[in-house]
């Protein structure tokens, strides 16, 4: 029987492929094969037929598409969505480009119309025309409409008001006489939105196409990170008459640093890229890094000189962040563009850039010497550069006829001023000579100010900007200083003869009150304008707390005067600390503007 069971079984197997028979893989035991290979040990011991068991095919590993695959199959889909798009933008730009040119020669045959940069560098030799102005033959990239739609005649009205009475409080964009308010928008959109809400005569929808621009800032700007110089000089704008806008929240310092963001990331803080000066220096006395500064245009060097303005005096009010930090560069700029371009616009704007660069450094606390003062001969040079900035030859008689210039230069002269108060006394019997002389440059600063201030026509107060009204009040807390300042060299009644400081603040807050009554009536909707109470509320507060301040000052003037002279060095000295720079005082009244 063993025979006939062994001869019924396979004769062999491959030694290379011995696997467990049936049975033994059924019960998972151990399959030992015999010596010829034909049974195991298990089905030989009790009688079965070894069958060997068959194996399962094994399945191949499965490979996936490559990583690499999947990104080039990736970029290809969007390679050829790109390409779709982009043939349907090139041919509706192409037919609304056909249209606008159809319909100018239209309505206007015989009327030549006048060149505009494009968008690539310009010699420094070029025409005026051709590199001071904005480009206006790109097409836009998008068209925007607001929910409070300024019709065509209206905002027609808002840009000649803004070319002709607003923008020389701030001049940071030039706008030529013959662009026309719809070819701004198709070019310029948000620059557009940013001068209609600043100009408005309606109150309500200015403070509705305000808070769509700030939206339009946080959505472009801080989540998508665009970057285009219509931004920069939209909301260049936006910040520079931002009072005029609804202050439910501070947001000058962010929108200061959204400033320093687009002119940083649009590159306009160096030189423009160039394959020539690749690995090369970049030295602002280079030759070719000059000619490449001197390259871009007259917008975009106007555009970072007016960033360098408005962050520096939104960080000297507010101090919570620095504004664009001066270089090489941006001096370049100001040099080129003084040099360069003959608008009165740009002369003013030159002018309030070197003025600032003054004020600055009578800000910056980290320029103070160790004695917590500056030196006379430091105050010295300052003034002369003040100075020299308005001289005869340097600045046309049309710039320095203009308020805002002087305004700068009286408040600017006032900040030297008074740094060279802040020296202590020098201990002696007599009234020291030397500060009476400076006491005395210090209130013919405060005057030639204020008489400035009110020289503006008053029909023209209102477009003042943003900027102007923190050295207004920084004046008048000056006045009130020196007003009741207590110095045997120092006599009150002479300041209140000059100019007095109750009355002052009573003009002011009647300008104010006329303002915000004139505002009401040229509305369009009849709304009440909400942009004048906030000076309204701080110039009344300001002028009940003066006005008992100098009821005690009289006071004890009349009981002590004598005793105070006769004292001499020991009672000689500020009793009121002078000093603007440092002043908190001021920073909480601006907190909440």
């Amino acid at each position: 029987m063993e025979t006939d069971l062994t001869m019924s079984l396979p004769e062999s197997r491959p030694g290379s492929a011995l696997r467990a028979c049936t049975n033994c893989s059924r019960v998972k035991c151990k399959c030992t094969y015999r010596t010829n290979n034909t049974i195991c040990e298990r089905c030989y011991r009790l009688g079965k037929n070894c069958t060997p068991s068959i194996p399962a095919g094994r399945m191949g590993k499965r490979r996936g598409i490559s990583r690499t695959a999947r990104l080039e199959k990736k970029i290809d889909e969007l390679m050829s969505s790109l390409n779709s798009q982009k043939e349907t933008i090139t041919s509706r730009v192409e037919n609304e480009v056909d249209n606008r040119d159809e319909q100018q020669e239209t309505l206007e045959p015989n009327i030549e119309a006048p060149s505009a940069i494009t968008t690539s560098p310009v010699p420094a030799t070029q025409d005026l025309e051709e590199s001071t102005t904005l480009n206006i033959t790109k097409p836009s990239s998008s068209n925007v409409s607001y929910p409070d739609e300024v019709s065509p005649s209206e905002a027609e009205e808002s840009l000649r008001k803004f070319r002709d009475e607003t923008s020389g409080f701030l001049p940071l964009v030039h706008i030529p006489s013959y662009v026309r308010a719809k070819q701004l928008r198709e070019m310029f959109p948000f620059l557009w939105l940013a001068i209609m809400c600043t100009v408005s005569a309606s109150p309500r929808k200015r403070t509705a196409l305000g808070d769509q621009a700030r939206n339009i800032l946080v959505l472009r700007v801080v989540i998508h990170r665009e970057k285009s110089l219509d931004l920069l000089l939209g909301l260049l704008i936006l910040v520079g008459w931002s009072h005029l806008q609804k202050r439910d929240r501070p947001f000058w310092t962010l929108f200061s640093q959204l400033i320093v963001t687009l002119v940083c990331d649009l590159g306009l803080h160096r030189p423009p890229s160039d394959p020539s000066m690749f690995c090369a220096g970049s030295s602002a006395s280079d030759p070719r890094v000059l000619d490449l500064l001197k390259s871009r245009p007259h917008e975009e060097q106007r555009a970072v000189l007016g960033a360098f303005l408005v962050t520096s005096m939104i960080s000297n009010v507010f101090k919570h962040a620095p504004g664009l930090r001066w270089s090489p560069y941006l001096d370049v700029y100001l040099s080129n563009l003084a040099d360069s371009s003959k608008l009165p616009q740009d002369e003013s704007l030159t002018a309030m850039v070197k003025m600032q660069l003054i004020a600055n450094q009578i800000y910056d606390e980290s320029l103070y010497f160790n004695s917590g003062r500056f030196p006379t001969l430091y105050l010295s040079a300052l003034r002369s550069q003040l100075r020299e900035t308005i001289r005869e030859g340097n600045l046309s008689a049309e710039t320095k006829s203009h308020p805002t210039t002087m305004e700068l230069f009286y408040f600017t002269e006032l900040l030297i001023n008074e740094s060279e108060i802040s020296q202590p006394v020098i201990p002696r019997n007599e009234p020291d000579l030397r500060r009476f002389e400076v006491y005395q440059r210090c209130l013919a600063s405060i005057k030639a100010y204020f008489d400035t201030f009110f020289s503006i026509p008053i029909a023209l107060l209102g477009n003042m900007s943003f900027t102007s009204y923190p050295r207004l009040v920084t004046a008048l807390k000056s006045l009130h200083t020196i007003t009741t300042l207590q110095d045997p060299c120092w006599d009150r009644a002479t300041v209140r003869m000059s100019i007095d400081l109750i009355p002052t603040c009573d003009k002011i807050i009647g300008l104010f009150e006329y303002l915000k009554a004139a505002s009401a009536l040229l509305s369009l909707d009849g709304g009440e304008d909400e942009s004048y109470n906030w000076g309204l509320g701080v110039f009344r507060k300001l002028r009940a707390a003066w006005q008992h301040d100098l009821e005690s000052v009289d006071v004890e003037n009349t009981a002590n005067h004598e005793s105070n002279i006769s004292d001499g060095a020991q009672d000689a000295g500020l009793t009121v600390p002078f000093n603007i720079i440092s002043d908190w005082w001021l920073l909480n009244v601006f907190d909440g503007f």
